[in-house]
């Protein structure tokens, strides 16, 4: 394993300690993320390792900075939620950013890659043992996909995407 990414897999277990993601340790989304973004580089890897440590921990974008780089933290910026407002508030928020970023800039090409992956990991996640919460992902997706998709840059993970929603769809119209 390359030394970076464990050292970001070190970092972000020690700095999401104690925290959950459902009834699992944190890592094993952070893992999961990992995974869907390994075809995309190591960089892409390090990202969905420290995805939520700006937005779920003290971790400041200074240390991510001297640990990590400027580009990794300026990855993991992109990807965290405001910090005010309600989560419709919040999402608009970020929607709003990610339209914004140019896909040509690599820090901007990792984050809306592995937003796509973390937001697949949720709905997968979800599907399965949260349907609430599947069901908010659902009626979220639209502006989502709008906002963050960008033609070539991660097709299957879109693609795998699309289709839970739309078979969540369907299963909800029965």
């Amino acid at each position: 394993m390359n030394d970076r990414l464990m050292l970001a897999k070190t970092f972000a277990r020690a700095r999401h300690e104690g925290q959950r993601y459902g009834e699992f340790p944190y890592h094993v989304h952070l893992d999961d993320v990992e995974k869907l973004a390994q075809p995309f580089g190591i960089n892409a890897m390090i990202v969905a390792q420290l995805h939520d440590v700006l937005e779920d921990t003290t971790t400041s974008v200074d240390e991510l900075v001297q640990d990590f780089g400027d580009k990794i933290a300026l990855s993991v910026s992109y990807l965290t939620d405001p910090v005010a407002g309600d989560r419709g508030e919040k999402k608009r928020q970020l929607n709003q950013r990610f339209l914004q970023l140019d896909e040509t800039d690599e820090a901007a090409k990792l984050a809306l890659i592995v937003k796509a992956c973390d937001r697949l990991s949720n709905v997968k996640a979800c599907r399965l043992f949260h349907p609430a919460k599947f069901l908010m992902y659902q009626k979220e997706h639209s502006e989502f996909r709008k906002a963050a998709y960008r033609y070539g840059l991660c097709e299957m993970i879109w693609w795998e995407l699309d289709m839970l929603i739309e078979v969540g769809d369907k299963i909800a119209r029965y």
